[in-house]
């Protein structure tokens, strides 16, 4: 008996420090927010570039954050469609499709995350 009272002591003493210390590290984690460290929007852009109807659609971006990845959101005369853009160590990144018609072709970039922008527009390329 006097075995299960001391455990009971043990674990009443515990609990109370062990919902203390949860306490502090998870305030401390919920409030603590990371921040991507990213270079100034005025430094990232991008263009897109095409030889012609059935040729390569090539997006191209510069100036984003290192090894990072993006929303890219592609329009076409067809379309639109949204798919990632992955940055390499320099910051920039190329994205490869094609084109199959005539018409007006541009991208947007955004950042990945619950709150979302739009870092750059790519210049508007028409076939």
């Amino acid at each position: 008996m006097f075995v299960f009272l001391t455990r009971l002591g043990r674990l009443a003493v515990g609990i109370p420090v062990v919902i203390a210390v949860t306490a502090l590290l998870g305030f401390n984690t919920l409030t603590a927010v990371p921040v991507a460290h990213r270079q100034g929007a005025s430094t990232m852009s991008c263009t897109v570039s095409s030889a012609g109807v059935g040729q390569k659609l090539i997006v191209a971006g510069h100036g984003f954050s290192a090894g990072t990845q993006y929303h890219l959101f592609v329009s076409s005369p067809t379309g639109s469609y949204e798919t990632v853009a992955n940055t390499d160590s320099t910051g920039a990144f190329t994205y490869e499709s094609w084109t199959y018609a005539k018409g007006a072709y541009g991208a947007s970039v955004w950042s990945v995350g619950g709150k979302s922008r739009q870092l750059a527009t790519c210049t508007s390329l028409t076939l």
